[in-house]
């Protein structure tokens, strides 16, 4: 009994939703109706999600008419709308400093000299013979160099002094030092073991 009388009620539902659709679209024309009943029927089967069983009430007496509207169209079954995670702000990029500029010193060059360092040599080479034919001494004006014809003339400026001598050996054979100095030159000039001085060529 109480099928039939939900029966009833779903065809008066039903009758009355085609009523009010024939009188909506009664003033349209035929073009328009058929488009609108064409919407309305793909928005019904979008409406009814895919794979969704099929109920009928005179097969399954036990459901009442909402209970077959929820299983039919999937309410309680329905996925929940996925949220998409909101992206993370993008860091800013590391600002890296540039390294400082390197900054090498040199020694100045006056003229057509330079200042190099110089040392001295002296006990334990007194009375030997230098490279350049002299014997050494306590007394003897010159330097030492590595490289430079045995007589040529060098000036050499110190603390206010000069003094003008010929290369007469060679060495210094340390590392960084460019002259060596013999006793009496390093006396003249007023040099300590080690100095930097100005050495230009006599002219």
């Amino acid at each position: 009994m109480r099928l039939h009388i939900t029966l009833a009620r779903t065809g008066a539902l039903v009758f009355t939703a085609l009523l009010t659709i024939t009188l909506l679209t009664a003033e349209r024309s035929p073009a328009d109706a058929a488009t609108a009943t064409a919407a309305s029927a793909l928005a019904a089967a979008r409406a009814v999600p895919a794979g969704a069983p099929v109920f009928d009430l005179l097969t399954d007496p036990t459901l009442s008419a909402p209970e077959a509207a929820v299983a039919v169209l999937g309410v309680e079954n329905a996925p929940e709308p996925s949220v998409e995670p909101e992206p993370e702000p993008l860091a800013a990029p590391a600002v890296v400093a540039p390294p400082p500029p390197v900054v090498v010193l040199a020694a100045p060059v006056v003229s057509d000299g330079s200042y190099v360092l110089a040392s001295w040599y002296g006990p334990g080479f007194y009375g030997n013979r230098t490279a350049c034919g002299q014997v050494y001494s306590a007394q003897i004006m010159g330097v030492a160099h590595k490289t430079l014809p045995c007589g040529t003339l060098l000036v050499l400026s110190y603390g206010g002094r000069s003094v003008t001598v010929p290369v007469i050996d060679r060495g210094p054979y340390i590392a960084g030092r460019t002259l060596d100095l013999s006793n009496a030159t390093r006396a003249t000039l007023g040099c300590p073991d080690l100095c930097t001085l100005l050495m230009q060529y006599a002219r």
